[in-house]
């Protein structure tokens, strides 16, 4: 008979911030870490600390005791300090494929730094994980992957269910679309199922026999998991003497002070794959009750991830992108400084701080992190985006502006850009009188053409006199005053990963500027949008001949969940602005489109009514609470923005919100135009299909979802890049988009308030509409493009030589229907890598100028170079340049 085999894992999940702000934990971080290097050294029987599988945790620890640094790096070699693969433990849906990859990347170079990494898929606690988690890990090199959610439920306090729906064993196949496989452990009885061993031989009786019993109900082999620790858990300092005792009073079982990869070298030695079933795709609680998928994070501190989500898209669109263009001027190409960026954002998007589920000092941490971040990633743009217009060679003719473009595909796009002309520096004239000089010049505006001399439509608006300076590289500060104006224009052809230089010239100010028209319709050659007088729209797709109509009505519902997961109040009081009678404007019209602007007030409660705080009290679990909203109501006010552009084909809709309620959910409802079964929605290097009805066992009344970029449903498309989630009704006639969430408590296992996360703020959310007749493949390209950012700089007086073409495009590439364009960067030996997802359902053709190796998602090569690569549906490839 085979023996039973205990592995005991000894580890802290730890969560960097959450109940606690950081420096708070980081203190018992140092204590934890002491401890450990203590018992590595000292204690016989103690030989392994597996480290949460984010290396993180040992940076913040060297970050008080750098000292450390090379007995670390001992521990680690020796085998006993278990380290990575990730840098930190994000948030698998609210951060996107890119910053999935970087984080694994990051993760393993510096682990690789200390000696090695735990080569394992480690997703201890991720609310829900993508289902191309096993093609990535496949790629990394890894064949394992650990999880403690997606499958089985939880609960309050992380309580695990005895479920009918529960996965039958605690290991299993998990299957990426693409026909990647990797063996999946579940952590069945949660990451903690081993903590806290007692060395009192009557207690350990009593904890073994429901230990041991608890984990054999789940394994499929005779190797078993126990997990020795839990959230910020101090390290079990008698484990050795505990496990003396488990080994006296069980002697048919093995206790192994283990690590993963030892475990998962024999549960794989012992596994019976007939026995096991295979997983597919995303898992997200689907097979569950509901209540515990925390799928609304994704709406918890909405300004959260709308910060998160324009530094991503920054540092992937224009940062890394213009860096690669920049080493064509010379320009060496910032590994150290793009990585420095992307670990300050990565300390936002742990699991417990993306998802707006912690304190409020955290998150107020969290937005000064932001703004650093974003200071740190504009200026690798700017400067990387000057040292390129330097040396373009331009005409002699107008004033020269370069936009920057990664978008994957040829775009035409409308820029804004801040002009400065007639500088007068302090070097040229005493600085007091500069403003009255400049203040003599007449009046100017200003005609753009590109550099074939093709007019580009444009309007200016003067914004007066303003104070400037440069930083020459060899020279002090060189102060002036300028005139300043506000430039908006289209620019067609824009390159799919390149620049496009174009002209603006001076000329005098002339009174062709379109009037208000007052026409409450928006129209160009491919939509026609009109408002009808509750304020909903409707949107005509003239090439397709699509309409749909009822668009864009606003419902607020009260909420008494928490950071977690939404519960509508027991009263079920909802109220929307159907029958409403906004006021109705156009508040901008001119040659480049038109602004209809729609201000709806409604009348809402206040708060939640005043038994809502008992429950919180209480600790009443949010599908428990049955508190009302108040009685007492106030004027909220929502100001709506339609915008469409000449070159538009899709609806721009901005909602401007100055929330001072407490206790509600915003959503914009949107109806299809059709009714369907499923739906889908982009997401981490897929665009998953979804059901719009749910399990039978589901019994939470909502059925929310999280997205990457958009939704479609019946013939609507609804794009946005940093409002995640939304809700498609079982008929999938309707998709509802959440602009706002205001709660006033973390939830899960204690009393914690979190007033902020009421989000009294304004706010702004922008989302883009247009329709498809289900017919397209290009959809998630198309998308992809849309919520590109472009970066528009006015060239620099320079005396460098003009040696760069002022138009180019790097995408020597060309791309069959179906593949999206995600990354275009240098490897770390400076070979440029470019990479791409597949949508459509049949092999598509990818073909480039250049030979190109196909790699892995680190950016090692394998095989011949060539210039085609088939690539399969759902394949994500990774090209690297030779």
């Amino acid at each position: 008979m085979t023996r039973k085999k205990a592995h005991i894992i000894s580890h802290s999940h730890w969560d960097r911030e959450w109940f606690l702000p950081l420096e708070s934990l980081r203190f018992r971080l140092v204590t934890l870490m002491d401890e450990v290097e203590d018992l590595l050294d000292k204690e016989a029987g103690f030989n392994h600390f597996h480290m949460d599988g984010q290396m993180i945790m040992l940076e913040d620890y060297l970050a008080v005791k750098p000292a450390k640094r090379e007995k670390m790096k001992q521990l680690v070699a020796d085998g006993k300090l278990r380290i990575g693969p990730w840098y930190m433990l994000q948030d698998a849906f609210l951060t996107s494929g890119e910053a999935n990859i970087r984080n694994l990347q990051y993760g393993l170079e510096m682990a690789e730094e200390f000696g090695q990494a735990e080569k394992i898929g480690y997703f201890p606690d991720t609310f829900g994980i993508y289902g191309q988690v096993p093609q990535l890990m496949r790629q990394a090199g890894f064949d394992t992957v650990v999880f403690g959610r997606g499958v089985n439920p939880t609960g309050f306090n992380n309580q695990v269910f005895d479920s009918a729906f529960a996965s039958k064993y605690s290991e299993m196949f998990w299957e990426s679309p693409d026909g990647s496989k990797v063996l999946g452990i579940l952590l069945a009885n949660w990451y903690s199922n081993g903590n806290e061993i007692p060395t009192d031989k009557e207690a350990a009786k009593i904890f073994w026999d429901k230990k041991l019993a608890d984990v054999e109900r789940f394994a499929s082999t005779d190797e078993w998991l126990f997990m020795n620790g839990c959230d910020h858990q101090p390290v079990q300092t008698n484990l050795a003497e505990a496990l003396e005792v488990a080994r006296e009073l069980y002697p048919e079982v093995d206790f192994i002070h283990s690590h993963f990869e030892k475990y998962q070298d024999a549960v794989k030695a012992g596994l019976e794959p007939e026995k096991l079933q295979t997983v597919h795709g995303e898992l997200t609680s689907q097979q569950s009750d509901g209540w515990s998928t925390l799928a609304n994070t994704a709406s918890s501190r909405i300004y959260l991830k709308q910060a998160n989500a324009k530094i991503e898209r920054l540092l992937e669109r224009l940062a890394e992108p213009i860096s690669v263009m920049a080493t064509e001027a010379g320009v060496s190409y910032p590994h150290e400084y793009l990585a420095f960026a992307w670990k300050l954002l990565m300390e936002n998007q742990i699991h417990d701080s993306i998802t707006g589920c912690s304190l409020d000092e955290v998150h107020r941490e969290m937005e000064a992190r932001f703004e650093k971040v974003e200071q740190t990633t504009m200026a690798i743009i700017q400067n990387a985006a000057r040292k390129i217009t330097e040396q373009i060679a331009t005409n002699d003719a107008g004033i020269p502006i370069t936009v920057f473009h990664a978008g994957g595909v040829e775009a035409t796009r409308t820029v804004e850009l801040e002009l400065e002309t007639d500088a007068i520096h302090f070097s040229e004239m005493h600085f007091e009188l500069i403003p009255d000089e400049l203040a003599k010049l007449p009046e100017q505006s200003f005609r753009m053409e590109t550099s074939n001399g093709e007019e580009i439509p444009v309007v200016v608006e003067p914004l007066g006199i303003h104070f400037n300076y440069d930083l020459p590289e060899r020279k002090f500060r060189d102060s002036y005053f300028a005139r300043k104006y506000k430039l908006t224009f289209t620019v067609e052809h824009l390159p799919a990963v390149g620049y496009q230089t174009i002209y603006a010239h001076p000329v005098a100010v002339s009174d062709d500027e379109k009037e208000l028209t007052g026409d409450l319709q928006l129209e160009n050659q491919y939509l026609k949008v009109e408002i009808a007088p509750n304020g909903t729209y409707s949107i005509l797709d003239k090439e397709m001949a699509v309409e749909v109509a009822g668009l864009g009505a606003y419902e607020d519902v009260g909420d008494i969940g928490n950071e977690y997961m939404f519960k509508e109040t027991g009263d079920n009081l909802r109220i929307n602005t159907f029958n409403s009678k906004p006021a109705v404007r156009v508040l901008r019209e001119d040659k480049l489109g038109k602004t209809i602007e729609i201000k709806h007030e409604i009348e809402i409660p206040v708060s939640a009514s005043a038994t809502f705080a008992e429950e919180k009290r209480r600790l009443v679990w949010h599908p428990d609470r049955t508190s009302h909203r108040s009685d007492n109501r106030t004027t909220f006010k929502i100001t709506t923005e339609l915008t469409l552009n000449k070159h538009d084909k899709q609806l721009t809709v901005r909602v401007k919100l100055d929330n001072q309620v407490d206790d509600h959910r915003l959503r914009v409802l949107l109806p299809t135009g059709k009714q369907t079964e499923t739906h889908q929605a982009g997401s981490v290097f897929e665009v998953v299909t979804r059901t719009n009805k749910q399990v039978e066992e589901w019994t939470n009344p909502a059925n929310d979802n999280r997205k990457q970029g958009f939704v479609t449903s019946g013939n609507i498309v609804v794009a946005s890049l940093d409002l995640p989630e939304y809700e498609v009704s079982e008929q999938g006639d309707r998709l509802e988009l959440t602009l706002l969430r205001a709660v006033s408590e973390i939830g899960d296992w204690g009393d914690f308030p979190a007033y902020e996360a009421e989000c009294h703020r304004e706010i702004t959310a922008e989302f883009h509409v247009f329709l498809t007749d289900e017919s397209s493949v290009n959809v998630p390209a198309q998308v992809n493009a849309l919520l590109t950012p472009t970066f528009a700089i006015q060239h620099p007086s320079s005396s460098k030589e003009k040696n760069l073409a002022d138009t180019k495009d790097f995408a020597k590439w060309k791309v069959a229907d179906g593949l999206v364009f995600s990354a275009f960067k240098l490897a770390k030996d400076n070979q440029p890598i470019i990479r791409f997802y597949q949508t459509a359902s049949e092999p598509k053709l990818l073909n480039t100028v250049n030979l190109w190796r196909k790699s892995t998602i680190l950016e090692e090569t394998a095989g011949d170079a060539k210039n085609q690569f088939t690539v399969k549906p759902n394949e994500i490839i990774t090209l690297k340049g030779v």
